[in-house]
């Protein structure tokens, strides 16, 4: 849990607790009594909010660290400085919420609507070598005159790997935001005041990028629509993995390997379901969004695609390299990361060293090892 900004002990409530606030809270929502939940500084992690009607419930300061807000009305709600770190907020409807200064590291917000929300910096968290500090956009570490803050310090609401896809950022103030990496698919940013802030690494697919207005340097890294030259390459790549499942399907008499090493395989996003694709190779390609639900990979070579928020539900991963892959939001529910039986009496691991993933992405995965043993590193 990040420290406290206000250097007050967080107050935990219990499910049957936070439940009572909140039915007050709706009734006083649409004036029939109750009242207004003041749940300031209070420790909210792992709680269910979904589908609630919260307009204007005040959780300053509060810890809701992988809550369930999916679906809730936060209009005009205030998050100031409040931690909503893994938070599910997809569908939530945050017009003209006070979201300064909140973190939202690895949140869910895909199809939330943030129009009018107010995004400037504020007080924020710095981790670094000498631990956790309150940094304050002006002032520095709290505490401290202005200047003392590492130059590499948050200064804006963090997006960064969050999953944001259609969400609306029509006229918000986004002071300093970081979308490092986050899935902007569809996202809205038409009149939106947008004032250092980076999309280094993000997919912005969709996204009107006049209505960015940043430096090229501010969208390094960053993925754009499909081009047209990938999209001509459509008919060509559809009939290498034609031939290669006649390929594994014949043992060999027909079709051939495909090899779809740093293709653009966005264009094919649906034509993977179901198939018998082992020994695919697919490295350094981009993957984004692609459904490869039910799709047998046996030690298939995806060292270093961008398969962020890819599909895998059902699919056979036994013995596939994910060396290196970029999997954030990737779902693997149901796949099979077991080990793959060889001719020779061996069996052979999937192997996810240095894929950007975290360990929660596979709780409903088949799986004969950790994934630590596969080589995903407890970092990410």
């Amino acid at each position: 849990m990040l420290k406290n900004l206000y250097g007050e002990t967080r107050t935990r409530r219990s499910q049957q607790q936070l439940d009572a606030v909140l039915t007050a809270h709706e009734r006083y929502a649409t004036s029939r009594g109750g009242a207004r939940a003041q749940l300031a500084h209070a420790e909210l992690d792992g709680m269910s909010l979904a589908g609630r009607n919260l307009q204007e419930a005040d959780f300053s300061g509060a810890s809701l660290v992988g809550a369930d807000l999916s679906g809730a009305n936060l209009e005009r709600a205030s998050f100031y400085c409040a931690d909503l770190r893994d938070c599910d907020l997809q569908a939530a409807k945050l017009t003209r919420a006070d979201l300064r200064g909140a973190s939202f590291r690895g949140a869910k917000l895909g199809h939330a609507v943030l129009d009018n929300a107010d995004l400037r910096a504020a007080m924020m968290m710095y981790v670094g070598a000498e631990g956790v500090s309150v940094v304050d956009g002006d002032r520095g570490p709290k505490g401290k005159p202005s200047g003392v803050a590492p130059k590499s310090a948050p200064a804006g609401v963090d997006f960064s790997n969050c999953s944001l896809k259609g969400a609306s950022f029509g006229n918000a103030k986004l002071d300093g935001a970081n979308f490092s990496g986050a899935l902007l698919t569809g996202v809205n940013f038409k009149n939106a005041r947008l004032t250092n802030v980076t999309f280094q690494n993000a997919v912005l697919s969709g996204v009107n990028l006049k209505d960015l207005g940043v430096p090229a340097e501010a969208l390094a890294g960053a993925v754009t629509d499909v081009s047209e030259e990938a999209l001509a390459k459509f008919d060509r790549l559809k009939s290498k993995l034609d031939a290669h499942q006649a390929w594994i399907a014949s043992g060999g008499a027909s079709g051939g390997p495909a090899n779809l090493d740093n293709e653009d395989l966005r264009p094919l996003r649906t034509l993977f379901v179901g198939r018998h694709l082992s020994g695919l190779s697919a490295k350094g390609a981009v993957c984004i969004g692609v459904d490869f639900s039910g799709c047998l990979l046996h030690a298939a070579k995806l060292d270093g695609a961008d398969l962020r928020d890819a599909e895998f539900g059902n699919a056979d991963l036994r013995g596939a390299s994910l060396k290196g892959a970029k999997l954030a939001h990737a779902r693997f529910d149901g796949a099979n990361l077991g080990r793959l039986p060889l001719n020779n009496g061996t069996q052979l691991a999937p192997d996810l060293t240095g894929a950007d993933a975290t360990e929660e992405q596979f709780y409903r995965a088949t799986l004969e090892d950790k994934v630590s043993a596969l080589g995903l590193s407890a970092a990410h």
